[in-house]
């Protein structure tokens, strides 16, 4: 069965943003397994420079962390949602990204279906929607849908609205619950940015002899085989041989 795991950046569990991503999965629950998460259900540090991870399964990471970690990897499409607070994404999901930093420099969400939304009072439509959509392509995700719902004009009360905007984003779910994983062009530029940066951590780590396992990036391109991958595209196309 495929899964669709749902990170709402609230804490409140009858929001409006969870109220929000229900609507668009109230179609998936008798044929996908939908996984619901909120902050409180994971127990984060906040990043302080001495425990940043490089792996999935490193034996430091924080079983919390390490249980979220493996609901996004594991899930077939990823939706994941913040109210705008003060003009951004929710506390709590900055913590989240912070926990998770190091996929934003391996890709590490290997071209992952994404759905991103958001709800607001009255403005800041693209305030959280852009910023959590660049997080996600440097992480290696392929957003799929993009929404906004706002009270003022009222449409996260509007059905008709609701209904409709949710359709459209379901169907787009539909889609990539079959064709799976995929590249686009702005993976692709991230991928050749990051690419050049782990080039050079390799020729620094040649340069000192610098054991590998303590550069955790570099470790994992190599580890995978992307760093010897030309493309994005060509590297996920790996992963379904």
């Amino acid at each position: 069965m495929k899964k669709i795991f749902v990170l709402i950046g609230s804490r409140n569990i009858k929001g409006n943003t969870i109220n929000f991503a229900n609507n668009i999965v109230k179609s998936f629950k008798n044929e996908c397994e939908v996984d619901i998460a909120f902050p409180q259900d994971f127990c984060l540090k906040p990043i302080d420079g001495t425990n940043l991870y490089f792996t999935d399964t490193s034996h430091n990471l924080n079983e919390d962390l390490k249980n979220l970690q493996k609901k996004i990897i594991q899930s077939d499409i990823l939706i994941i949602g913040s109210p705008v607070y003060v003009h951004s994404m929710s506390a709590d999901l900055k913590l989240i990204f912070e926990n998770l930093s190091w996929w934003a420099h391996t890709l590490r969400l290997q071209g992952k279906p994404v759905v991103v939304i958001s709800t607001c009072g009255s403005n800041g439509m693209n305030t959280v929607l852009e910023p959590v959509s660049d997080v996600i392509s440097y992480m290696g995700g392929n957003i799929i849908a993009t929404a906004n719902a706002s009270q003022i004009p009222d449409q996260i009360n509007n059905e008709e609205w609701l209904d409709e905007v949710s359709l459209s984003i379901s169907e787009r779910i539909r889609k990539f619950l079959d064709l799976g994983a995929q590249s686009n062009k702005f993976l692709e530029k991230i991928f050749q940015a990051s690419k050049n940066n782990i080039l050079e951590q390799k020729k620094y780590q040649l340069k000192y002899d610098i054991d590998i396992s303590k550069l955790g990036e570099l470790k994992y391109w190599e580890k995978t085989g992307m760093i010897n991958c030309t493309t994005f595209e060509e590297f996920l196309n790996t992963l379904n041989i």
